[in-house]
């Protein structure tokens, strides 16, 4: 259908002037016509009513793994972009950590034609380094052409200070951005968890939260030194954000990410050795757990990501010190920032963590619901109360501990591309 009418929808929008305001709202060929209180028209239309509907700019995540190619038992992009539209998403932000590693342009080429007009849009990231290895910097600008939207070795840190360098000074002639890992490889050496009393009384070996610090200050100094762009990707350490806290201030080009699962979960669930929670970044103190939400409300960190990293049922059915590190996170991403942050920041200020802010990090066009604009909705209900359950996840994974959780706030669908998508 041509034209669809979205009706008595609360626009939760700052950048809006329909902010706060109960409309209808009237689509057609992708573009925002109309919005006004009742809109009645002479043609037909497909009309989407639904109670407590609210509607805001496409929320995006900045951090997704799909397995594709080479891991497509975990995830392919199909089934990542299902799971993406059905938690609200318009647009997911691809790390290149696949098998082969998305080095060359071909590898962005294949991306963008496996995800052409899906209502959820694919940001594909290339790697810093050649197959991933850590020796030489990749074809970073063949890749940025072919559209990748940053550079990321993912979860392997930037071992060489050097490889950084050369990064971040190749990228200033595009004014592309480098995301980076901020885990020292040997301070965190066969790590598995956040270093505390529960470590201890397991005898399990540690992630401390100083192997962060040594690398964000690394970053930021190469930072400084090369004026270029950086984000640090899932921080989790009180004094790493001190030190963020403190860059920003000097007006670094640097932003700044948190995983999902750092606000809401600590490192006292390690106990019962469940291998969901073993996650990369770890579980921090509750201490910890507390200021990164701070954080968050000062503005030191920029955007919330899912860090959705979906593995098998081996993986994770296993030994502790042999499990994978990571969980799919994309479903329960909003309803984990509505039950933290909630009560203390109001509504639009959460959702531009997942939609505003990821957007300018990335350097794309700004997205408002205005009249004559492209339509990037997400549709969403704030107050509606459910129930996790695996029945909810279209991802070919399952690990998360979130299963059997009941959360406040829920996506019920996106309009992107042309295209609706409603849940069920």
């Amino acid at each position: 259908m041509k034209t669809i009418i979205i009706r008595n929808a609360k626009i939760v929008d700052k950048n809006s002037d329909f902010h706060n305001s109960i409309n209808d709202v009237m689509i057609e060929d992708g573009i925002i016509k109309q919005i006004s209180s009742e809109i009645s028209i002479n043609q037909p239309f497909y009309e989407v009513e639904i109670d407590n509907l609210h509607i805001s700019p496409g929320w995006i995540d900045l951090h997704v793994r799909f397995g594709e190619p080479g891991f497509e038992n975990r995830e392919t992009i199909t089934s990542g972009l299902n799971e993406a539209a059905k938690s609200g998403f318009t647009g997911v932000v691809l790390m290149p950590s696949t098998n082969p590693p998305i080095d060359t342009k071909s590898g962005i080429e294949f991306f963008n034609k496996k995800s052409f007009s899906n209502v959820v849009d694919l940001y594909p990231t290339g790697c810093i380094s050649k197959y991933h290895k850590q020796t030489e910097i990749s074809e970073m600008y063949d890749m940025f052409q072919s559209g990748a939207v940053a550079f990321t070795d993912d979860k392997k840190t930037i071992q060489n200070s050097m490889l950084l360098n050369i990064a971040l000074e190749y990228v200033k002639s595009f004014n592309g951005l480098i995301m980076t890992n901020c885990v020292d490889p040997h301070m965190s050496y066969e790590g598995q968890v956040d270093e505390n009393i529960n470590s201890v009384k397991m005898g399990i070996n540690t992630i401390p939260e100083v192997s962060e610090d040594i690398i964000v200050d690394r970053d930021i100094s190469l930072l400084k030194y090369t004026n270029s762009r950086l984000h640090l990707s899932t921080i989790s350490s009180y004094n790493a954000l001190k030190k963020i806290k403190k860059a920003k201030s000097e007006n670094l080009n640097l932003t700044v990410d948190v995983a999902a699962y750092n606000l809401i979960l600590n490192t006292n669930l390690i106990k019962d050795f469940d291998t969901n929670v073993k996650l990369l970044p770890p579980l921090r103190s509750e201490e910890t757990r507390l200021f990164l939400i701070d954080s968050i409300i000062d503005g030191t960190i920029d955007a919330v990501s899912s860090d959705h990293t979906p593995l098998e049922f081996e993986d994770k059915n296993c030994e502790f010190n042999l499990a994978k590190f990571g969980m799919i996170g994309l479903k329960t991403l909003f309803p984990i920032l509505n039950k933290v942050l909630g009560k203390k920041i109001e509504l639009h200020q959460i959702i531009k963590l997942i939609s505003q802010n990821p957007r300018k990090i990335l350097n794309l066009p700004e997205n408002s619901i205005k009249i004559g604009k492209k339509a990037n909705l997400t549709l969403f209900d704030p107050q509606k109360k459910w129930k996790y359950e695996e029945r909810d996840i279209c991802s070919l994974s399952k690990n998360t501990p979130f299963i059997g959780s009941n959360f406040e706030g829920i996506s019920l669908g996106v309009y992107n591309n042309s295209k609706l998508f409603l849940n069920d």
